[in-house]
């Protein structure tokens, strides 16, 4: 382990059998955690740490820390190296007594083979005793070698950790689970969506990563799988994706760079300058927020409902798991510089509507009426900022941001909510749904004072209430070099 030139730590590995089951090839090695525990306490706010590889050959190559325990580390090199991987078949006898021990390792500056001999404790299975007050930590990830039968050398297991003058190791039966376990050996899963660590192994925040795994964390996505980083992967099923033609106020930054004039595209040259200008004034952003953590983005219409003005929106924005989480905080935006807090006022998850109020209004806002809006159901846009099947989708596509956004016609009339189902058009709940449901809301407890628990509207009409008729993609890593062929699983 290195900071820039200077060492800071080395120990010892051994080459795993090639498993290549990725499109990458890559060579992956078994070191001693004390590597990854060595990572973490030199690790300073200049974050350049970096891991290399000396080879038998003497020549050096890159390492990546990925997979770790309290035990044993994965550190893996991209391309197929010539190594000579270690036989994890091998049926070791176990360690006796009377036993004795040999502990290799490669000193790293010089590349010369180190070796300690020693006897097993009689008190710890898996503990050893070197012969000689000279120790090293260059034995660490290496392997421990038994007595001789017929002429092999047995190949014991691997090097944990030295304390004081006794050495810990890993035998060799109970490192192939561990590594069968991490699914270094027998991968299971095809690619990233919905991966999940092994239970009880933990990944190593790559060097110069440390900001960016933050912000992933604030914005509530998934953490990135090993090497997904490092390899430039891609986070797909976001928020901040764009969809259709951005209408940007002026003066609005995207990458870093600010806006000087509005963009007209294609989409809102065919409307009206009265309509355009009423979608801007009626169309929010939402975002809710658990303990700091972003948990959902949406969009929503401002409209007039019980003589006030609130936001309709999917429930999606509060929904978790099949029910509404009230420690849920919501935010509102109204560009350019409108921020309020919302709050939950009504909700029915069976058509996933919610109603949100906001505890000041916004100015120069433009409310839709929408049991006054004549519905001519034409060509239609969808529009959003940041499983309704009763009418079939229209052809536009958003992104999950879009979702709760309205679908309008060009003459600027309200003809749905959006929802987001992927590839191949919008599912949308008509209009005259949405005026159904909400007819049965007669008044806003939250706002006006009274319960502080949201209305449950109720709609009994026939639908059926599966909780997944509105699912909503989450979001995962790819790196498609680093998915795992699918006739590699076993």
């Amino acid at each position: 382990m290195k900071s820039e030139d200077e060492m800071l730590f080395a120990c010892s590995g051994l080459p795993l059998p090639s498993a290549t089951t990725s499109q990458l090839d890559v060579t992956r090695f078994v070191t001693s955690a004390c590597l990854v525990r060595e990572f973490v306490r030199k690790r300073n706010k200049d974050d350049k740490l970096r891991v290399e590889v000396r080879l038998p050959d003497d020549t050096t190559t890159d390492g990546f820390l990925g997979l770790y325990d309290d035990d044993i580390a994965i550190v893996t090199s991209v391309d197929l190296l010539d190594v000579d991987p270690i036989d994890l078949d091998y049926e070791a006898r176990p360690v006796c007594s009377d036993d004795h021990v040999i502990a290799a390792g490669r000193a790293f500056s010089s590349g010369s083979l180190r070796a300690i001999s020693g006897v097993p404790c009689r008190e710890h299975s898996n503990i050893w005793v070197p012969h000689s007050s000279h120790t090293t930590k260059a034995v660490l990830g290496g392997p421990l070698i038994g007595n001789e039968v017929g002429n092999m050398p047995r190949f014991l297991g691997m090097n944990l950790d030295q304390n004081n003058d006794k050495y810990t190791f890993l035998p060799l039966e109970l490192l192939r689970e561990r590594l069968e376990h991490f699914q270094i050996l027998n991968p299971k899963v095809i690619h990233f969506d919905n991966y999940e660590l092994p239970k009880g192994a933990s990944t190593i925040i790559p060097s110069g990563f440390m900001e960016s795994i933050y912000r992933i964390k604030a914005l509530g996505y998934p953490l990135p799988p090993p090497l997904v980083l490092e390899f430039n992967g891609l986070l797909l099923n976001g928020y901040e994706d764009f969809f259709g033609e951005s209408h940007a106020w002026k003066g609005y930054s995207i990458y870093g760079c600010c806006m000087k004039n509005e963009y007209t595209g294609y989409v809102w040259s065919r409307l009206r300058r009265k309509v355009f200008t009423k979608i801007w004034r009626r169309v929010v952003s939402l975002a809710s927020f658990k303990d700091g953590i972003r948990f959902f983005v949406c969009t929503g219409l401002l409209i007039k409902l019980c003589g006030r003005t609130v936001i309709l929106t999917s429930a999606s924005l509060v929904n978790r798991e099949g029910s509404i989480d009230n420690n849920l905080k919501i935010e509102v935006f109204l560009p350019p510089k409108q921020r309020r807090n919302g709050t939950l006022e009504a909700y029915n998850l069976n058509y996933n509507i919610a109603i949100v109020s906001v505890e000041k209004g916004f100015h120069c806002s433009c409310p839709e009426d929408i049991f006054k809006t004549n519905l001519k159901l034409s060509e239609q846009a969808a529009v959003g900022q940041g499983k309704s099947s009763e009418n079939e989708g229209p052809t536009c596509e958003i992104n999950k941001a879009g979702i709760g956004g309205p679908l309008i016609n060009l003459g600027g009339s309200f003809v749905g909510m959006n929802f987001y189902a992927g590839k191949g058009g919008t599912p949308f709940l008509p209009i005259s749904k949405i005026v159904e449901v909400l007819q049965g809301v007669v008044y806003l407890p939250r706002s006006q004072g009274g319960s502080t628990i949201p209305l449950h509207i109720r709609c009994d009409d026939g639908w059926p209430t599966t909780i997944n008729r509105w699912p909503v993609p989450q979001p995962y890593w790819y790196h498609g070099a680093l998915d795992v062929d699918f006739f590699d699983i076993p």
